[in-house]
């Protein structure tokens, strides 16, 4: 499909229904169109506090893998999570969500497993992505309490006892999340920064030693979704993941947590459990650009959570917790692994698949059916905020507009509700970045650039100050009246 502007309308099919849509290609393959699959079912609502649930009895669960290819690591988490059932006295079944895998061998694999009873195998027809596809499988059992799990981890013991019962430990609590070597604020030994994955060897001392802790339970901004044991009842009161507004996987779990609270539930960090996690195995190099997309939409629907999820980093509640683990590590067989684990370095660069050679320092402008205006480092907090705004009501109000800002940066539920806002937050944490804000504004055609600090703007990119003069609908109409000129 062309980047020139095209467009197309689909038959919106019966509501509830969620479509994976496709291209036939020239040479007959199929290409999946970017933001496949489309949900055609509202969006879970935000509700105000719902009354907390009452029971106190752990329910059966059903451990949810979502798969999609890499075979080796597919079955290395499941056979961990197999052996691990004997060992747990919670009832549990293996919900596997096969998403319409390219790689024949894993689906193969996942067939014998299911022919010999060990999982129950749910196939999609065509890919749904991450969210849809756990929806699917979290939908199976309906009376069990759900257990996410990434088919690039490993679990040890009785890992699904332990988190179940901090579930139920005490009244109001949607969602507990463990320990491991790569998951955001659940991160050990070092907090959002990921580590080696431990071998089988080295992450049964890991979770031992962890079991082993008497630290207590940590209350969380959201869970990480690696690993993630839902209750049943939450569920059903504020609905599923998302597929609607966030785009095949990446932040779901945070917009559902956040859901979750606004309905007066809490998460829990449970520092007595340790899954070891690969991370960024089905979306590779796609990680950065959902990571992207859905921040966004996260932002909007919630402007504060990326506030408090910094201020947990900064307060770091867990520090006691991490540092009693890694005492207890310092003499068991995972020495070895903490000491290469302190010692890795912080980060990680994008996949040698997204760019063999260096991006040339000026991109030119991709064909579009509209035109840009850019909002850089747009601050929330900062003078021009309600400017942008102002500018933004005053593009949408035009009753013939084919003007959209690109705001990068702080985005709002407000500028969101405009419908001319293209948001790119600014980069951090999992969102590796494939682009530089200069890079993004050069390819999207910007015609001029609006910021509160030019400082770092290459000089030809003249800047537009978002100062006590700048007056939006005066600057509006001198861009109209002067179509070349910023």
């Amino acid at each position: 499909m062309p980047a020139d502007g095209s467009r197309f309308r689909l038959a919106c099919p019966a509501p509830g229904a969620v479509w994976s849509v496709t291209l036939v290609q020239p040479d007959g393959k199929r290409q999946l169109l970017p933001g496949s699959p489309l949900a055609f079912y509202a969006a879970p609502a935000i509700q105000a506090r719902a009354p907390a649930d009452a029971t106190k009895q752990p329910r059966p669960v059903s451990i949810v893998i979502p798969v999609y290819r890499e075979l080796a690591l597919v079955q290395a988490c499941l056979n961990s999570v197999l052996a691990s059932l004997k060992e747990n006295a919670t009832p549990a079944r293996v919900v596997v969500v096969d998403d319409a895998s390219p790689e024949p061998a894993v689906s193969a694999w996942l067939d014998k497993q299911a022919a010999a009873g060990r999982i129950t195998l749910l196939r999609n027809a065509c890919n749904l992505g991450f969210i849809e596809t756990t929806n699917r499988g979290m939908r199976e059992f309906p009376d069990h309490d759900v257990l996410l799990l990434n088919a690039d981890t490993q679990v040890h013991g009785d890992w699904i006892d332990r988190l179940s019962r901090a579930l139920y430990a005490q009244p109001g609590i949607a969602a507990v999340t463990p320990w491991t070597n790569n998951g955001e604020i659940s991160s050990f030994p070092a907090m959002s920064q990921a580590a080696p994955a431990p071998d089988q060897r080295e992450l049964a001392a890991l979770d031992d030693a962890a079991a082993a802790t008497v630290a207590a339970d940590v209350e969380l901004p959201s869970c990480c979704g690696f690993t993630m044991l839902i209750r049943r009842t939450v569920l059903d009161t504020v609905g599923m993941l998302d597929g609607t507004a966030l785009v095949r996987g990446y932040g779901e779990e945070v917009d559902w947590c956040m859901r979750a609270r606004a309905a007066g539930w809490r998460h829990l960090h449970v520092p007595r459990v340790f899954v070891a996690h690969a991370g960024t195995v089905s979306f590779r190099a796609e990680k950065t650009l959902r990571v992207a997309q859905n921040r966004s939409v996260v932002e909007a629907r919630y402007p504060t959570y990326y506030a408090e999820h910094t201020a947990f980093r900064r307060d770091d509640p867990l520090a006691a917790a991490r540092a009693a683990l890694r005492a207890a590590l310092a003499t068991s067989r995972a020495a070895g692994w903490l000491r290469k684990a302190e010692g890795a370095e912080p980060g990680a660069a994008l996949p040698d698949i997204v760019a063999r050679r260096p991006l040339p320092a000026v991109l030119p402008a991709l064909r579009a059916s509209c035109r840009r205006v850019a909002v850089w480092r747009h601050d929330m907090t900062g003078k021009g905020a309600h400017r942008v705004l102002a500018l933004a009501r005053a593009i949408a109000s035009r009753p013939r507009n084919s003007l959209r800002l690109l705001v990068i940066g702080d985005g709002s539920e407000a500028l969101w509700r405009t419908g001319v806002v293209d948001h790119v937050p600014s980069g951090e944490g999992d969102a590796l970045r494939l682009l530089d804000d200069l890079r993004v504004i050069q390819i999207a055609g910007c015609r001029a650039v609006l910021t509160d600090d030019p400082a770092g703007l290459p000089p030809k990119m003249r800047a537009v100050l978002l100062d006590e003069h700048f007056d939006p609908v005066a600057w509006l109409a001198a861009l109209d009246a002067a179509p070349q000129a910023a």
